[in-house]
């Protein structure tokens, strides 16, 4: 099998470990990955406090992580959210999980807290708890390189913390060798309240597959079909930044001066063709990956892999800023200071929409108009540091709505804490609906919209669409595979039942989708959501429409909350968001 057998849990306030067999019964329910990560959080942690030491941190391989399959970088990191409280599941490419399962592990837990600084370094050989002192408080970059000089064995990768998870912020991220990142949720200040300021993996254990000649075979048609693909090939080319041309020409749904636009005048200075030619990009990739889809850019003496769609559409377009250099310098901001650059991006446009509004009396000589990227860099170091004004914004849009009030949560672009990704929802209603309903308001949830459905998808088509289509990520995140890799389960199932000796379906994986829906809805219902939780800013129902559906009207409220309804009725929970005992039993839970 493809799994390593074997998973280990280190205990910071004891400095003890555990190692143990992997359960197989729960591995044939959940596969890995996001799915395995979600019930060991519920069977351990079922309501801990999110900076508790008893909140576990679970970095989670699947059964692809590893192998020769492509875009098999991927791994998971399970814990509870403190920016939104719910379960929370972030991803990362990079050779971080790779390392890990080398380690001999398909997992790694992380309770306890430490009573100083200290990082985690693990192998097939060793498990040290070792003083990080000298790395704490300092940035990423320096921590990542410091412990590469002290650790080279055989590949290692480290993931580390910068001063934001140390100071706490709830969008604080976790860096991975430099320019990867598990993002969301503020996982990095997980670690920080932990006192664990990086983890060290390496390895030599080699991966065994239950039929390796089979599925080496199908894995090497797969990989012909993946980089012979034209949505590759074009992808390989323009990078995730593809998104900024098609969202602004094609879509009409680009995040744009805080969600108020989904066009921005000056978006030509952040396109991929411009940052091909400014950043001067080369092509990069993830471990064992032909797409490619990453760019390494030097320029004015500067080193970044990025920036992504994602980055640029927030730190970029959202905020009016026009020029990618400014974006790349923000960027790195972020990456070697430990923020979220979706949240750090959406929190800076939220905030310079409360400078445009004067809401605050004092921003301390910030001058934070739209296009000041100065400022925006300025704020950016505030909120990492938690220092004046920057106190206010660095836990995210909710939080800072809620110390400045008048009429700020209209605009502080949210769901249950969580800023929405992807695109902005005036022009996709599609993706409205599935950043209300998701364990999170992400676009690695769903990226669904009615532009690239076609003209035979209709509204009534959504609430069914998200279903499957929440499922269907949630399963491929237990894999782990990345979204890039343009087939189905037709062609995944009898790679995966080759690596582990499975008898999987299309149909089972699904099924397992969706007990991970319902597992976690559960999960978030006991601690604190509410039905009427799953909904989208106010702004959304004020403002008008651009693209998609919804064109030229105002969305009416209640209309949307009837498809969150029918996707409840779809899913056979309750009027109130909750799954049924008939519903529970039926996915074992």
């Amino acid at each position: 099998m493809s799994y390593t057998g074997k998973w280990i849990h280190i205990d910071l306030s004891t400095g003890k470990h555990i190692i143990g067999d992997t359960d197989k019964a729960l591995l044939e329910k959940y596969i890995g990955g996001k799915g395995l990560g979600f019930a060991l959080l519920e069977q351990m942690a079922p309501s801990p406090e999110p900076f508790g030491p008893d909140n576990p941190m679970i970095f989670v391989n699947g059964p692809f992580t590893g192998t020769r399959i492509q875009t098999s970088a991927r791994t998971s990191l399970v814990t509870r959210s403190p920016l939104t409280g719910s379960i929370h599941d972030s991803h990362c490419g990079g050779h971080f999980g790779p390392a890990l399962k080398r380690a001999g592990y398909d997992y790694l837990i992380i309770t306890g807290k430490s009573e100083k600084p200290v990082y985690i370094y693990l192998t097939d050989e060793k498990i040290e708890i070792k003083d990080a002192s000298s790395f704490w408080g300092k940035g990423i970059f320096f921590t990542n390189d410091g412990l590469l000089k002290l650790h080279s064995g055989n590949n290692p990768s480290v993931a580390t913390i910068g001063p934001a998870g140390e100071n706490l912020s709830k969008i604080a991220c976790i860096g991975v060798e430099k320019y990867r990142q598990f993002g969301r949720g503020g996982v990095g200040a997980v670690m920080g309240s932990k006192n664990l300021k990086a983890i060290v993996v390496d390895g030599n254990d080699p991966i065994k597959y239950y039929d390796e000649e089979k599925f080496m075979e199908l894995n090497r048609l797969l990989t012909k079909d993946i980089v012979n693909h034209e949505k590759i090939k074009f992808r390989r080319q323009k990078g995730t930044m593809m998104w900024i041309r098609m969202g602004q020409e094609d879509y009409n749904f680009l995040p744009t001066k805080n969600f108020q636009k989904c066009q921005f005048d000056g978006y030509e200075g952040i396109t991929s063709e411009t940052c091909r030619r400014v950043l001067n990009w080369k092509d990069t990739g993830c471990y064992s990956c032909g797409i490619m889809c990453a760019k390494l850019a030097r320029w004015d003496g500067h080193e970044l892999e990025g920036p992504e769609y994602e980055t640029t559409a927030f730190l970029g377009s959202g905020c009016e800023i026009s020029d990618c250099k400014d974006v790349a310098l923000a960027n790195i901001i972020c990456d070697d200071l430990g923020l979220d650059t979706i949240s750090a991006g959406i929190t800076c446009s939220f905030a310079m929409e409360c400078y445009d509004k004067g809401l605050l009396e004092d921003w301390e000589g910030l001058e934070l108009e739209w296009g000041n990227a100065p400022a925006q860099r300025e704020l950016l170091k505030l909120m990492v540091y938690k220092k004046g004004i920057g106190k206010i914004f660095s836990d995210g849009t909710r939080d800072a709505s809620r110390i400045i009030g008048k009429g700020s949560e209209e605009f502080a672009i949210n769901t249950f804490g969580m800023e929405i990704s992807g695109v902005n929802i005036k022009g996709c209603l599609t993706m409205a609906v599935a950043m209300a309903v998701a364990d999170f308001a992400s676009h690695t949830r769903l990226w669904l919209t009615e532009g690239q459905m076609g003209p035979d998808f209709k509204i009534e088509d959504i609430p069914l669409a998200v279903l499957e289509g929440l499922d269907e990520i949630n399963t491929r995140n237990c894999l782990v595979i990345c979204d890039f890799v343009p087939y189905g389960f037709d062609r995944l199932v009898p790679i995966l039942n080759a690596a582990t000796g499975f008898n999987h379906t299309p149909e089972s994986l699904m099924e397992i989708g969706a007990r991970i829906t319902n597992l976690a809805r559960r999960y978030n219902l006991r601690n604190g959501r509410k039905h009427t939780d799953d909904i989208i800013p106010e702004r959304f129902f004020k403002e008008e429409s651009v693209s998609g559906f919804m064109k030229g009207k105002i969305l009416s409220k209640d209309f949307f909350k009837g498809l969150i309804h029918k996707y409840y009725a779809l899913r056979g929970w309750n009027e109130k968001g909750e799954p049924t005992e008939e519903v529970l039993k039926k996915y074992g839970l």
